[in-house]
């Protein structure tokens, strides 16, 4: 593909080159003009940095300038404004396309489940190509969302060509990752297939189940959704500070800020949205390929997953399926992870603010002061009370050693009062401490070699100096010898 600039400049390089042969055949004489530039004025991003030569100009064929519509900066702002509404409006497409094949696979399943219809009867059919049709417009939402992408890439680096703008092959892949999540649904009929269930008998099964539950991966687009709607991506100036220091504001980006402002609430929903899905999970897998009433029942796969997801097992209720286990063991993987995000959250809340570090460790100094100052009058009291002891010649030895016992607790205590003192002052200081003492070293550093240069300039100019009066005193010593 060729630019608009690379076309202005094989025009004018056809019409020079015509004007030349004519003049050939005619018989004239053609002098090259050295002023000529070697690139043509035709091409429209680069004119600028010519030389306007108005000589030449009036010789030459005269272009119209072809700029590039990036060039414009109202016109990139307003095209970006355009495709971020035409991206949210397309993620709006997407979810609810998503949720709408979730409610009626979930409307599907039940009805199957409660004995109301069957795989092959024409309710079912309907639900599942109702299903497979939302599927459609869902992956056709995907693609305008990563098409819109591309464009948004294209606005913001002012790329003429859409290639330019995906990087091989992590955007082909992405967008292939993405498409199979979504096109996973129960397809219209009854499909089984051979399998041999935990007890070794060999049974025909739906993949109803299995396509049922990977249908709830679609649950991701809710990130995308809240990226979209949220005021951080919204904002233009979260959006400018982002690209000054290459951040990019994504769904990672709105779960980081939603996990410091309202980490208690977001921890409470995913808890009991995973609590939700994998017990609906567990007991559609348990239904289809190993029908049991006790595993079957709502509430006991509640009681299973909520064990398995704090990792007690109690071993009461456990799962009979092949595809039950494997719920079993992502549900523990995912109350890990849960936990640990929980302690991380207990421990920061926990933690104290540095108004506050710094409140209770000036009451806990002046504490120790004044635990100090007892400690150090209790010293020179029972010091007192033996030298009068001693003066007054009393040879009670039991009351001399309970006063030499006090006299060495009081010692002792208040050596640990300054001691305590002293770490209180270590602990108190946090990075945010050290990075401003280094900052101040810095500066005074910087002070005394600026200082010291100084010292250095007015050192030479006084050596100069000196110097200056040894040669003049030299040639007034030279002058009244001679005379």
């Amino acid at each position: 593909m060729f630019s608009s600039g690379s076309l202005g400049f094989q025009q004018s390089s056809f019409v020079e080159l015509r004007t030349i042969s004519k003049n050939r055949m005619s018989g004239n004489t053609v002098v090259e003009d050295p002023g000529i530039p070697l690139v043509s004025r035709g091409n429209g991003k680069y004119s600028k940095y010519m030389e306007d030569d108005t000589q030449s100009s009036s010789t030459t064929t005269t272009t119209n300038v072809m700029t590039s519509k990036f060039d414009n900066i109202s016109y990139r702002l307003s095209r970006r404004k355009q495709l971020l509404r035409y991206r949210t409006i397309v993620v709006n497409f997407e979810f609810s396309f998503a949720l709408l094949g979730i409610v009626l696979m979930l409307i599907e399943t039940e009805l199957f489940f409660q004995g109301v219809i069957s795989k092959s009867s024409v309710a079912s059919i309907v639900l599942k190509s109702c299903i497979t049709l939302s599927t459609v417009f869902l992956l056709v939402a995907v693609v305008g969302y990563h098409v819109t992408g591309i464009q948004l890439c294209m606005t913001d680096n002012s790329l003429e060509d859409w290639r330019l703008a995906v990087t091989f092959p992590w955007t082909y892949l992405k967008i292939l990752l993405e498409l199979c999540v979504c096109i996973i649904h129960p397809i219209p009929g009854n499909i089984t297939i051979s399998a041999v269930d935990p007890d070794g008998k060999p049974k025909e099964v739906s993949i109803d189940a299995i396509l049922s539950i990977l249908m709830l991966l679609r649950v991701y687009l809710i990130s995308k959704f809240m990226v979209v709607h949220s005021k951080l991506l919204t904002s233009t100036a979260t959006q400018s500070l982002g690209a000054l220091n290459k951040v990019k504001i994504n769904s990672t980006f709105v779960f980081k800020a939603l996990m410091s402002s309202m980490p208690g609430t977001i921890l409470i929903v995913i808890m009991l949205a995973i609590l939700v899905v994998n017990s609906w999970a567990m007991r559609t897998c348990e239904a289809y390929y190993h029908p049991d009433p006790k595993n079957s029942d709502f509430f006991n796969d509640m009681w299973m997953i909520a064990i398995t997801f704090l990792t007690v097992g109690y071993g009461d209720i456990y799962p009979n399926s092949y595809c039950g286990r494997f719920v079993s063991v992502a549900t523990g993987l995912m109350g890990v992870g849960t936990t640990a995000l929980l302690v991380a959250v207990l421990a920061q809340k926990l933690e104290q603010s540095r108004a506050e570090k710094y409140v209770h460790n000036f009451v806990t100094r002046a504490q120790l002061d004044k635990e100090r100052k007892i400690a150090a009058a209790d010293t020179i009291k029972y010091v007192l009370q033996l030298w009068r002891m001693k003066k007054n010649n009393e040879n009670n030895s039991r009351k001399r050693i309970r006063l030499h016992g006090k006299l060495l607790q009081a010692i002792a205590a208040m050596k640990e009062a300054k001691n305590e003192k002293a770490s209180i002052g270590e602990t108190a200081i946090g990075f945010i401490e050290i990075a401003k003492s280094v900052n101040d070293i810095v500066d005074v550093s910087e002070s005394l070699q600026e200082s010291q240069s100084e010292l250095k300039m007015k050192m030479t100019e006084i050596d100069s100096t000196i110097k200056d009066l040894q040669t003049k005193m030299d040639a007034i010593y030279t002058a009244v010898v001679r005379r």
